[in-house]
């Protein structure tokens, strides 16, 4: 799970571009979702941000086809709501 903190933290911090962002974090999750190896707790936050991550459209004229389209700041917005209810679901456990 630390990859996938780690992915989003790059993300918030702006280290990763949210291009970026959104095809990595879906893809280290993936795999983590696959193996079964996250804690069950946390999969609908985990679930909300990949899902975002597919609505990620950086360019504006294409969000203007679909309203179901997110921007950047819709993103790093969902990003940074799910990332808060991680830490605090983390901080539960410890």
């Amino acid at each position: 799970m630390d990859d996938l903190l780690q992915c989003i933290e790059d993300d918030l911090e702006g280290n990763l571009p949210p291009e970026q962002f959104s095809y990595d974090f879906p893809a280290i999750y993936a795999s983590y979702f696959d193996d079964g190896d996250l804690d069950e707790k946390y999969i609908d936050a985990f679930d909300d941000i990949s899902e975002a991550c597919g609505w990620y459209e950086p360019n504006p004229l294409h969000r203007e086809d679909d309203d179901e389209y997110i921007g950047e700041e819709e993103l790093r917005n969902k990003v940074e709501e799910k990332y808060q209810t991680i830490k605090k679901l983390s901080t539960r456990s410890t």
